[in-house]
């Protein structure tokens, strides 16, 4: 049994691809992650389960009727929560473990009215020894459970994120594509060279991909909590991620004097980058700084992005200095006053090397 009650805590993200067959939940991939839920209790931990899926059981539910509304894919959420929620309380059950039901959006850990209020309640849950699932509620808007699931790990101070999809990690190349792809073992830093290197996997019926689980990667990483992205299908794939076995990919914690705050982490690093912004030579100290960074430091390469976007920035040596949401659009950087914010100091993060 572990003694330190905040590194007992781990969070498990598994994907629609990884749950759902013939729109339906399938019996045997839940069994195995009950089996593994029910080994890491035995083993003195307490995982938070995020599961995506909703979307997927609920959509052949909706009435054709209401199947071209903008909502469509929210009033799925509606109808397939519950079923999703159902499906792994009886699994759990005959386990002997209790399931809790927990909806949540990024909103809700990253404002500070609520942040509190839901740390409260799933350290109530795990102290019970309930285990919480947890859904993105895309009643509310549809994201993805990547992030939330990364946000949730850095608020819990969790051992470990566990990224479960259907690629067995991240690769040197598109291992669907290239029979000769190598996996990376290990990463000892998330960079932008790595996130290029290892692309993005093909969609599918959930709206996650590797774009999303490297966006989750690099909250939960700049949050010092260690990162696994790992393949559903590998044999006792969570607990030999959790127990640190070579599976998948593992994203180790960067180390900060300081852990950024989650609500400025999910406003960088929730998307991927649209653009890149070359800076000037001013822009490394204003990073490291924490200052905002306005038009009269920052030039756009004709790479197109609107307001609300994230980017890059560059530093003079064309590296990446800092990732952050831009306060404009890129026809509006083109001949704005010098003093212009660019990018808010709340909304960028600093990707310097520490």
């Amino acid at each position: 049994m572990r003694s330190d009650a905040s590194s007992a805590r781990v969070v498990v993200k598994i994907g629609t691809s990884s749950l759902i067959s013939a729109g339906a939940p399938d019996p045997a991939k839940l069994s195995t992650l009950a089996d593994a839920v029910l080994r890491l209790h035995r083993d003195g931990r307490r995982p938070v389960l995020l599961a995506s899926g909703a979307i997927a059981l609920g959509t052949a539910r909706v009435p054709p009727s209401a199947r071209q509304s903008p909502a469509s894919r929210q009033l799925a959420a509606a109808v397939g929560q519950g079923m999703l929620f159902e499906a792994f309380r009886r699994t759990l059950a005959e386990r002997g473990l209790t399931a809790a039901q927990v909806l949540l959006t990024p909103l809700d850990v990253t404002c500070p009215e609520h942040g509190e209020s839901v740390r409260a309640v799933l350290e109530t849950c795990l102290g019970a020894g309930l285990v919480p699932v947890v859904n993105e509620n895309d009643t509310v808007m549809v994201r993805n459970n990547d992030v939330l699931a990364a946000l949730l790990a850095a608020a819990l101070g969790a051992e470990r994120l566990v990224l479960l999809t259907d690629v067995p990690g991240l690769y040197e190349s598109d291992p669907r594509r290239d029979t000769d792809a190598r996996r990376i073992p290990e990463v000892r830093a998330l960079t932008p060279e790595i996130e290029r290197l290892a692309g993005a996997a093909a969609g599918g019926v959930g709206t996650g991909g590797m774009a999303a689980k490297l966006c989750a990667a690099w909250i939960a990483t700049l949050a010092g909590v260690p990162t696994v992205i790992a393949g559903a299908d590998a044999e006792d794939a969570v607990v030999r991620a959790v127990r640190g076995a070579d599976v998948g990919t593992l994203v180790h914690a960067r180390a900060r004097d300081k852990r950024p705050d989650l609500r400025r982490l999910w406003h960088a690093l929730s998307a991927p980058p649209a653009a890149r912004l070359r800076g000037g030579p001013d822009v490394p100290r204003l990073v490291a700084d924490g200052a905002p960074l306005t038009a009269g430091h920052l030039h756009g390469l004709g790479e197109p992005f609107a307001a609300d976007d994230v980017v890059d920035v560059l530093g003079p040596d064309g590296r990446v200095v800092a990732r952050g949401r831009t306060g404009v659009g890129a026809a509006q950087l083109d001949g704005a006053a010098a003093d212009l914010t660019v990018i808010h100091h709340t909304q960028y993060i600093s990707l310097l090397e520490e």
